[in-house]
Order: structure tokens, then sequence, then C-alpha cells
């Protein structure tokens, strides 16, 4: 049985791999290290320079009407001919929150937003399960005061749905006993 689901950790690894690689970072290279990272790093956030550009990213769940619909079917089992397979399907909503810092935060929201519709990244997601909602926003830009110094700043975010189904085993009812029980 395998389940087809991304774990939280799986989903902020593959969007910050694909965030990079929309930018053009080479994340094998140390100039890149750091230049995405995620919005609660269990390690610390690390300050950055003015001139820097960073990207943060988010990722939240997200309550949908979708997202409370299960479609349940049962197949019988290749292997143990006493079970069925329950095959559960269901649509997990997650949204990606973009926080770009420093002189370029808005072309890169630009460049994001731009990519995220290109074929090679829709298939990118297809691959993985995940379906671009397409009713995207464009960045906004929202400069931020800090130790006097006005930061360029540069929000954006974008909704996926995510195909989920989950594998379980039951037992098959092979054989019942009827009693009837006359004049009770």
């Amino acid at each position: 049985m395998a389940n087809q689901i991304l774990t939280l950790k799986q989903l902020e690894n593959f969007f910050v791999a694909t965030t990079c690689k929309m930018l053009g970072l080479d994340m094998t290279k140390p100039i890149s290290f750091g230049k995405v990272r995620k919005a609660w790093p269990t390690s610390g956030a690390p300050s950055w320079k003015i001139e820097e550009d960073i990207v943060f990213m988010r990722i939240t769940p997200q309550d949908d009407k979708l997202t409370r619909q299960l479609n349940i079917i049962y197949v019988p089992s290749t292997t143990d001919p006493t079970k069925l397979i329950k095959k559960t399907g269901y649509t997990r909503v997650h949204k990606i929150d973009w926080c770009l810092y420093g002189p370029l935060s808005y072309d890169n929201a630009d460049l994001i937003r731009y990519s995220i519709f290109a074929d090679e990244y829709l298939q990118i997601f297809k691959d993985s399960n995940l379906f671009l909602i397409t009713d995207v926003q464009m960045p906004t830009r929202l400069p931020e005061l800090y130790n006097n110094q006005w930061w360029e700043r540069t929000d954006f975010s974008a909704t996926f749905n995510e195909s989920v189904i989950r594998e379980d085993s039951t037992p098959i009812i092979s054989s019942t006993n009827f009693v009837i029980l006359k004049d009770r």
C-alpha cells in the first residue's frame, strides 16, 4: 500500500527548491545558501544586509469546501484474498506566502508569479500532485522601516491544491452463520 501525500517538511523542501530554481539560484554554491528560507527556521533567523535579496517562505493549510470531501473506494487486495484495500482520496489546500527583501524584491516576486504559470513548473507541480489555483494576485510592495532605514519588501502568495490518497487494508467478511429461531 502506498500513500500519496506530502509531509509538511516535504512541501517546504519542494517549494524552497522550486523557488530557488525559479530565481536561478544554484543551491550547490555557497553564495546561494540562505537566499530562500523557511519562515520559521528551527535554528534561528540569521540577519542579512539591506542590499541582499532574501526570500522567506511560509506554507499554511487553508480550509476550503473542497477539503471536506472524501472519496472512498474499496478494491480487492492483489496480495491477500482475505482483505480489501480502502483508498481514501481528498484534497488539501496549501497557501504559499513569499516575503521577499532586498533591492530586487519586487522583480523577484514578479518572476516567481510569472514562473508558477509556466508549463515547466506546472508539470513539476503536477508530478508532486500539486495544482495551482490560478487566481493569483499581483505582488504587493511594502517597504519596511527598520533601524531608521527603509528596507525594500514585497509580499506575494499563491494557493495550491494537493491531491491526496491514503490506503489501508480491511478484512473481508468471507462467511456468516444464520440461525433461525422459531417462536420467539
